[in-house]
Order: C-alpha cells, then structure tokens, then sequence
C-alpha cells in the first residue's frame, strides 16, 4: 500500500504538482510546509542521511539569501549597510530566504522522485506517449550496466598483463587507458549493432507497435486519484486567487487571511504528507500481517494446527465425552 506501488500516472501527478506548487508560491508557511514534509518523506525512505542532506541545504539556502541580499537591494527596511555603501534590506533578505527554500524542497522532492521512478515506470510513462521511445530508453538502460561491468573485466583483464589501470609511468598509465577505452568502443559498437539486429528481427521498428506493462489502474489507483485531483484543484484555485504570493517589493505584502487561504494550507499539507501517510499505513499493515503468521519449521501449516487454541480444547472435550 506504499506510494511505489500505486499507478506511475499517479506518482507523476504528485510529484508534478508539488514541485510545480513550490516553484511557483512564495507564501512563507506553504514553502516551509513543503520544505518539511519532502524531508519527512525522504527520511521514511532513504533513512537519516536524507535529514542531514535537507540540513544541508537549508543552511545552504540560508548562505544564499546572504549573499542575495549583500548583492541585490531593493526595500525600504534597511538593515545595514556594506562597506561600499550599499543597503542590507529586510525585504531582499527574506526574499532570498524564501528563494533558497525553495530551491531546497525541490531538490529533496526530486530525491524522493528518484527513489520512487524505477526504470520500468519511466519506461511505462513513456512507452504510453512514443513507444519507438521507450524502446529506445530501455536499450540504453540496459546498456549502462553493461558497459560498466565491461569496463570492470577489461581492467581486470589488463592487469595481469601489466596494463591495468595504476601500472607504469605516467605515459604508460595513459596509453593503457586509451587502450582499454579503445577495447570498450569496439565492444560497445559491436553489442548495440547486435542489439539492433535483435530489435529489429522482434518488430521494434514496425508500425503500430504498443509498450508492454504490468501496470492496471484499480478501485485503489482511482480513489488516490480522487483525493489527487481534488487537492491539486483547491491549490489551483487559491493560486488563481492569489493566496500564494507575498510581494516583497518595496515593501512585504501579505494577502488578507481568508477562507480560501486556510483552505490551500490545509489542502496542501494533507497533499505532501499524503505519500509519507500512506508509507507508513503500508507498511504498519505489511508488519501486522507478518507477524499474524505462524512461526512454523515447514512451509504447510495443517487445518488442525491453525486453529486457534480455544477451537482445539472444545473438540477435545467433545471427543472424550
């Protein structure tokens, strides 16, 4: 029941609309808001280094909106002055403050798009739109691996002869390395024109030619959908509104507090925390159902065997009886 598991179209949605949503608002609390809720989600998947990773950029965010405010000035709240005479305003500096956030929650919710788009899912979105594309993609996908792991063995290879990579002079070390580079060129050329053959004897070029996946758009894929479509409209709809935007110069301007402005703090907070939500419910539920297996030596767990405790004591008595 995690994020992963839902329709590709699903996750991209998501992924789409917050970053798009983030990019484009500058409200304070609706970027802290994502800001947060990307490193939550990060942290539920890659561990503790995604909370050192979102530390660092915010203090990398905050370092920017220092240098953006001692080089560009504009406001009337001034704050300090540089050496040179220019003027430190509280309008600049909040606004590169919310420009770092900004940045910062868009590269740790594309770290969580990373972990979540497997190849296969690229491969289905785009085989959907081009399938010659996807064909395309999924060749070179598979040709990275390949090329590395041929690299490792053609290293390997000539060390025992003594023109592996660290052995020699320097001019030796790099006639070795053009040598071996040339060895992988060769081999390289040689299994894309395999692959080529091999394409085009299966029909890869022809006409009418449709992606292949595993992937079925269920009751459970159309009621994210649902919730999808619907939180991304409230957040539309305040954009348009112009609940999201803070004016920085010459002074800082925030809308009047309102019901549509509740609305798009509520609708987008529920929005981020809805793939760390259902992350978590997942896997609580894939643990519960673990541990309600029984913890037997063989795989068959006979019919007497599992029932419960109670169930047994009641037909032995009925059997003595």
């Amino acid at each position: 029941m995690n994020f992963a598991s839902y329709h590709p179209a699903l996750n991209l949605l998501f992924f789409v609309a917050v970053i798009a949503f983030t990019a484009c608002w500058t409200r304070p609390g609706l970027v802290a808001v994502s800001l947060l809720c990307a490193i939550a989600y990060a942290a539920r998947l890659r561990g503790p280094r995604a909370v050192v990773f979102g530390g660092v950029l915010i203090v990398a965010a905050l370092a920017f909106a220092a240098l953006f405010a001692l080089n560009v000035h504009f406001g009337v709240t001034n704050l300090a002055r540089t050496p040179i005479g220019n003027s430190i305003t509280v309008e600049s500096l909040t606004c590169g403050v919310i420009v770092g956030l900004k940045v910062a929650a868009i590269l740790v919710w594309l770290w969580c798009a990373l972990c979540i788009f497997t190849a296969d899912k690229v491969v289905f979105l785009l085989g959907r739109v081009c399938p010659k594309a996807a064909l395309l993609l999924a060749v070179m996908l598979r040709a990275v691996p390949m090329v590395r792991d041929r690299a490792e063995k053609i290293a390997v290879a000539q060390s025992g002869i003594g023109k592996g990579p660290g052995q020699g002079s320097i001019l030796r070390r790099i006639v070795n390395a053009l040598r071996r580079g040339s060895i992988l060129v060769s081999w390289s050329i040689e299994r894309f024109v395999e692959m080529s053959d091999s394409m085009r004897s299966r029909g890869g070029i022809l006409r009418g030619r449709t992606a292949y996946s595993l992937y079925r758009f269920d009751n459970r894929d159309r009621l994210l959908a649902v919730m999808l479509v619907a939180l991304v409209t409230v957040c539309a709809a305040a954009t348009v509104l112009g609940q999201t935007r803070m004016l920085f110069s010459p002074v800082i301007v925030l809308p009047r507090v309102s019901s549509v402005g509740v609305a798009v703090y509520v609708a987008f907070f529920v929005l981020c925390l809805l793939p760390l939500a259902l992350q978590t419910v997942g896997e609580a539920s894939y643990a519960r159902r673990a541990a309600t297996v029984p913890k037997k030596g063989h795989l068959f767990v006979s019919p007497r065997e599992n029932q419960g405790p109670l169930k047994r004591e009641i037909q032995e008595k009925g059997r003595t009886a």
